[in-house]
């Protein structure tokens, strides 16, 4: 660890468990162990590639990868190097990679073979240079794209507590993706505060499901198992049937599920006995998890811990958590404050809320982000006197549990996914039978909430949805185009003309 560090780093924790259990612990990938040894090394090795190739402290990188290995060590290298990751889901298009490119003002792209299209695509577009490496070890890296120029890069140094480490881009209610500013000592308190929360343990197995590209999965699934020298098993894609090989042949002990993969498992009808008795901890989260669905994990695997998880990429990830019996206790909550985090409930006037009394949940501490990239209006909103406003509402009981009761910013949550309407809104009105339009969230029985659009067509215009569908998803990730298109004469609006959703959603709810 190096001793010009007031706080360690996550490299620094990867560096202590590729010295303290060199040939153990580490990541499972496609049936291969990669122990924290491995790992280590080949971040180190990239770092020095990344270095020769113009990449230096302070420089932004784009990562796009699947859960692999690849990503894992990618993410180590830049922060090797005293750069800041940008981390890209792999379902973004070439013009949503070519925005966050430019937005985040990344010097280059690196993601793994199976991207490399959309990589060169990006680069060229963005003037940029592109990196493709295999998505396992050993990474061979190679250049794709060599920039129109190349600054000079700063030399590579190790990171400071306040440095840059991540900018993770997520949607808002302004529509564009926002810049999340998360640092070093965040990412620390973050990992620290989760892993108590949760009970973390160092023979602990981990499965990795969700994309490891958003921030507070990263830190929950993968930095929290390198914090105590555990075991992550990655995978690229949630296939059950893969899942449950792998429970039981690697001994899978902590199961995070979100939306879909809730309903998925507690709709099979057969589960092996030794995966119902290895799993320990079924942690969900991500999206509305109805109670019996809770009820039905609880009685699949036999004595596993039910964990209710609830935070946000701003305050880098777990803001509250429930574990086993308060779950049910305390029906609908998303738990106490985790260690090392505030969290408060506030009227409009900015007073704090009496227990029972609806307001905004306000969280402050050392893991709240430094701002929005490159957005001081946005940062101010959301950061006052301290305090990161959530732009959730919620109440506290007298046992201090937070229960979440409504969203004062209108993201849609779908499959885990935050899908902002108004992005969704702005592609569908550049159709040209498109008059006028509205996009909410409504209920859907697995992804918790599904995309739904409510058009107003042009007059004499002959519109139809599974064609408006196939326009917006050429323009959208997939998970944000809508699922369901409804069409009406005209949007319910107010006297300041403003769409009156709460409407539209009793209506097609």
């Amino acid at each position: 660890m190096s001793p010009r560090l007031l706080l360690p780093s996550s490299l620094d924790f990867l560096d202590l468990q590729a010295q303290r259990r060199r040939n153990a612990g580490g990541l499972v990938f496609r049936g291969r162990n990669i122990p924290y040894g491995e790992l280590a090394a080949a971040a180190h090795e990239l770092a020095a590639w990344l270095a020769q190739h113009g990449l230096g402290a302070g420089d932004h990188l784009g990562v796009m990868a699947a859960n692999e290995p690849a990503l894992a060590a990618t993410m180590f290298a830049v922060w090797g190097l005293g750069g800041v990751a940008v981390p890209i889901s792999v379902r973004s298009t070439v013009a949503e990679t070519t925005h966050l490119l430019t937005h985040a003002r990344a010097k280059a792209l690196l993601c793994d073979s199976a991207r490399a299209e959309v990589a060169r695509e990006a680069a060229v577009a963005t003037g940029r240079a592109a990196f493709v490496c295999e998505p396992t070890l050993p990474l061979q890296p190679q250049v794709v794209r060599r920039p129109r120029s190349q600054p000079r890069a700063r030399a590579p140094r190790a990171p400071r507590p306040d440095d840059l480490a991540v900018l993770a881009y997520t949607s808002g209610t302004t529509g564009a993706p926002k810049g999340v500013m998360i640092t070093h000592a965040n990412l620390l308190w973050s990992t620290l505060a989760c892993a108590t929360a949760r009970g973390d343990r160092a023979d602990g197995v981990g499965a990795c499901i969700s994309p490891l590209t958003h921030t507070p999965v990263f830190v929950s699934h993968l930095l929290c198992r390198v914090l105590h020298g555990a075991t992550a098993v990655l995978m690229d894609k949630f296939d059950l049937g893969v899942l449950l090989e792998a429970t039981e042949r690697f001994g899978i002990t902590d199961l995070p599920l979100i939306a879909g993969m809730v309903f998925d498992v507690v709709s099979l009808k057969h589960i092996p006995a030794a995966v119902r008795k290895t799993v320990a901890k079924v942690t969900v989260g991500g999206a509305a998890t109805p109670m019996d669905a809770k009820r039905a994990l609880a009685g699949i695997f036999d004595g596993a811990e039910i964990i209710e998880a609830y935070g946000q990429s701003e305050s880098t990830n777990g803001v509250a958590m429930a574990r086993g019996s308060s779950v049910f206790d305390h029906e609908g909550t998303v738990g106490r404050a985790n260690p090392y985090v505030m969290v408060a409930v506030r009227r409009a006037d900015g007073s704090l809320a009496a227990a029972g009394e609806e307001g905004e949940l306000v969280v402050g501490g050392p893991t709240v982000m430094q701002g929005y990239f490159r957005d001081s209006a946005a940062t101010t909103a959301a950061i006052r006197d301290g305090w990161l406003h959530t732009g959730d509402l919620g109440r506290q009981n007298d046992a201090g549990y937070f229960f979440i009761t409504g969203r004062v910013k209108q993201l849609i949550i779908t499959g885990g996914e935050n899908v902002s309407p108004v992005e969704v809104e702005d592609v569908l009105r550049t159709h040209p039978d498109v008059a006028d339009v509205a996009v909410i969230g409504t209920p859907h029985p697995k992804w918790g909430e599904q995309v739904t659009a409510i058009v107003v067509a042009r007059d004499g215009a002959q519109l139809d949805a599974a064609a408006l569908t196939e326009f917006a998803g050429q323009r959208l990730s997939g998970f944000k185009k809508p699922r369901r298109i409804e069409f009406i004469a005209a949007l319910p609006r107010n006297a300041a003309n403003k769409v009156q959703t709460n409407l539209l959603k009793e209506q097609f709810s």
